[in-house]
């Protein structure tokens, strides 16, 4: 989950006057960066208890998987030349290489050492690290040819032991699998500190008695994915007094729901410094969830991306089983925001704006808050070794060297534009790895309104692995990472059975597909296919039609659907579009030349203007990789010298008196916002609604409230959603889709500062759009920093079309 300092309304001018300004309580800017030590620390690792180690003993499963998976390294991309970046790493963690391999398990969690004297209770925002890193040991699970401690361990086993089968060298298939399996526990396991960030920066925000957990209790088990979307971990049951409310599982450190983690807290102790509670040995208490006293909740990179395989539903959403569940596919259902600030009241804005994102988004930029409103899907993580490589000049942030380098583009508007490794361990500081050390002293102040404070700053990579050393903890991690998520692949609904055991092929009209392979062809690829289109055909359909005749958009197994009977046997076709492969078997040529490098990625990653893509434009202004701004590090010096898209009119704040919504001037929009990426449509099917922020279609819902997760669920909604996509947005146009904008559920009042913190000054009434208070900057407040109410207007690609059109373009999109 990505959170944030509440990024609230702008203050009126009425009220500035009376708002806290923290001159006298900035801390002072960050210290330099000293030399690297030739000797850098080796961290204490403690030894595992009994209570550290699994109780399972499972075994693995041959069974093969109804979702694809693809047998890609790490050196198939290095013999391609597909590897991006230039950033190798820190000296902190590179100088102790062989010491994080040796421990790489004991690392994938840490915890905070206070210094004599300190404590998370004195510590204050922005103030000098007084601490050190311990790793949280955990086992190191055993291979594949025995049984597993947990169902974790053998699904791991059951998903590597698939992939790589085609190596040759048993030694060299072996590694690859391993480095994938490793990869595969830091997408589960790893957190590496991030438990902190609720409790030091969240908490500020709504108070520590208000930042808790209310699933973690046990008897919740039956209703986390009806209540809040969670998804159970399959190694837990159902605990008792005897495991003090939670839940019992195989692995001790699951909360129970996957993606997040528990680690005991630290004891407390009296003024004299006498333990008074020791979570590990005291009784239960009703409290003790409330305040969070027995565990700390670390968050791994699943709580988001794991959702349920649309291929294999589970008979019920709240007892999954393994087979039931991929990682990487993205969980549509999640109610996220509802699972944290339980404790505050429904109508502080800390809850309404987590609230204000649609099932299945979350703002990633709600902590390092950029002030748009702009909560969006998690990346559908399919394929990626056939995402598009670009070409940009990166600065390498350990040597400062400046040079060329192959790059993807990652975030919705090509954002992260530095290699995979720096993109992926981004992600790890913005769910809370680092805050207190690297992130949070880069931010404005909260009530600050002039000189230093009032913006972000950059964080410092060196400066950041040099005071935090769980930094170096993942750091080390993201090589194992990528080899793991770049063997997912896509969900295909030809391959997919419900739970009423009802064929994913039954819900495909195939007589109509090669019709919609030439519709899209010729209205969609340009921008929705991999093979990219020369820029002088890109606006002749007739063209567009012949460039992509005899392309297999879908995947191989069933690229004979795409075509029909006239063309599959054409002498001509056959001749041109397939080839014998080198066992003799008449292949399309795209894979018979290049295998799993043929297939479409259904995208082209160009960045669009927000202009011309015509969607709420929040999120294409998001500018946090700017210069100057808090991830510059993080963007290339190709993306921050994007050509500007255009301008925008600036608004004054909604909330001022009189002149609130009038418009004086333009905004030029520079630096490298202002674009969204031309995404992948693989397993469009799966993940309606459409759109950046799930706006396009709604969510359904079965009797019990549960989120329909079901396959004829995922299907109706796929085709709700593409109805209203092909329906123009334009009021003045019958029929038109209908306005959706986000609005309070409740009366609202706040201070104006991010934090809520401090006198109360604005009241937002229920029924108000959330943007006027979301989309402003509380540091310069006399514009909206984005107005753009409207959530599900824009993308008017297609909607022309005719209806037999229209509707042989769905079953097609149902094919891939």
């Amino acid at each position: 989950m990505k959170k944030r300092i509440w990024g609230l309304a702008a203050i009126s001018t009425i009220g500035v006057a009376s708002v806290v300004v923290h001159f006298a309580t900035l801390p002072p800017p960050p210290p330099p960066i000293p030399p690297v030590p030739e000797n850098i620390p080796i961290p204490t690792v403690p030894a595992l208890t009994p209570y550290d180690m699994p109780t399972g003993s499972v075994p693995v499963s041959n069974e093969p998987y109804r979702s694809t998976n693809r047998s890609v390294s790490l050196s198939d991309l290095a013999e391609r030349k597909l590897t991006t970046g230039v950033y190798q790493g820190t000296p902190y963690w590179k100088k102790r290489e062989q010491w994080f391999k040796d421990h790489f398990y004991d690392t994938l969690a840490a915890r905070k050492v206070w210094d004599a004297g300190t404590s998370p209770d004195t510590h204050k925002r922005g103030g000098p690290v007084t601490w050190t890193y311990q790793p949280i040991p955990q086992y190191i699970p055993p291979s594949c040819d025995k049984p597993q401690p947990t169902g974790y361990d053998a699904e791991s086993c059951r998903y590597i032991m698939g992939l790589f089968t085609d190596v040759a060298d048993p030694a060299k298939a072996q590694a690859m699998r391993d480095q994938v399996r490793r990869g595969r526990d830091v997408w589960f396991k790893g957190t590496f500190g991030n438990q902190d960030e609720n409790m030091l920066l969240q908490s500020r925000v709504v108070g520590k008695e208000n930042m808790y957990y209310p699933w973690l209790d046990t008897r919740t088990r039956s209703q986390r994915f009806t209540k809040w979307g969670l998804i159970n971990d399959p190694d837990c049951v159902q605990g008792d007094a005897s495991t003090n409310w939670y839940d019992k599982c195989q692995d001790p450190h699951s909360s129970g729901v996957l993606g997040y983690r528990k680690y005991y807290a630290d004891p407390i102790k009296d003024g004299a410094g006498k333990v008074v509670y020791d979570p590990q040995t005291a009784p239960y208490s009703e409290t003790e969830i409330k305040e969070n006293k027995r565990y700390v909740i670390g968050h791994p990179c699943v709580q988001c991306h794991v959702g349920f395989d649309p291929t294999n539903p589970p008979d019920n959403p709240n007892q999954p089983k393994w087979e039931n569940l991929s990682a990487t596919i993205g969980n549509q259902h999640i109610r996220q925001p509802m699972a944290f600030f339980q404790g505050a009241p429904s109508n502080h804005l800390a809850n309404q704006a987590v609230l204000a994102g649609r099932l299945g988004t979350i703002d990633t930029s709600l902590v390092a808050s950029d002030w748009q409103h702009n909560p969006g899907t998690q990346n559908n993580i399919m394929d990626f070794h056939n995402k598009r490589l670009f070409e940009h000049v990166m600065r390498d942030p350990v040597t400062g060297e400046v040079k060329k380098a192959m790059t993807r583009h990652v975030l919705k508007g090509g954002e992260d534009s530095v290699g995979e490794h720096l993109a992926l361990i981004r992600v790890y500081v913005n769910i809370g790895m680092c805050t207190e050390e690297c992130w949070t002293p880069n931010f404005p102040y909260p009530g600050q309104f002039f000189g230093r404070g009032t913006k972000q700053s950059p964080m410092r990579i060196m400066q950041c692995a040099n005071q935090c050393d769980a930094w170096n903890y993942a750091d080390s991690k993201m090589d194992d990472l990528a080899a793991f998520l770049i063997t997912g692949g896509p969900t295909y609904l030809m391959a997919a059975r419900d739970k009423d055991n009802t064929l994913g092929k039954q819900y495909i009209d195939l007589k109509v597909v090669p019709r919609g392979h030439d519709v899209f062809a010729q209205e969609c690829a340009s921008c929705h296919s991999s093979k990219f289109a020369p820029a002088n055909i890109r606006a002749d359909k007739n063209a567009l039609a012949k460039f992509y005749e005899g392309h297999v958009f879908g995947k191989e197994d069933y690229w004979q659907h795409e075509f029909s009977d006239a063309k599959r046997l054409d002498p001509n076709f056959i001749s041109k579009y397939l080839a014998k492969d080198g066992s003799g078997v008449l292949r399309p040529k795209q894979f018979a030349e290049k295998g799993v490098f043929g297939q479409d990625w259904l995208g082209n990653d160009e960045r669009t203007p927000f202009n011309i893509v015509g969607t709420n434009m929040c999120r294409a202004l998001h500018d946090n990789h700017n210069k100057g701004h808090i991830w510059e590090e993080f963007a290339s010096e190709t993306y921050q010298n994007s050509p500007s898209p255009g301008s925008v009119k600036q608004v004054f704040n909604r909330v001022l008196p009189l002149i609130g919504g009038l418009s004086l001037g333009e905004r030029k929009i520079e630096g490298g916002a202002g674009y969204l990426r031309n995404i992948s449509l693989l397993s469009v099917w799966a993940t309606a609604p459409f759109l950046h922020n799930n706006a396009i279609g709604e969510v359904t819902f079965l009797p019990d409230g549960s989120p329909d997760y079901t396959l004829s669920g995922r299907i109706k909604q796929f085709e709700m959603a593409y109805e209203e996509l092909m329906t123009s947005d334009n009021p003045n146009v019958t029929p038109h889709r209908p306005e959706k904008i986000t609005t309070f559920t409740e009366d609202v009042k706040t201070s104006g500062r991010e934090d809520a913190q401090g006198p109360q000054l604005i009241t937002f009434k229920k029924g108000t759009p959330v943007a006027h208070a979301l989309s402003s900057n509380p540091h310069s407040p006399l514009f909206m920093k984005c107005d753009d109410l409207v959530e599900n207007k824009g993308h008017q690609f297609g909607v022309d079309l005719s209806p037999e059109d229209k509707y042989a373009l769905r079953e097609f999109l149902k094919l891939m």
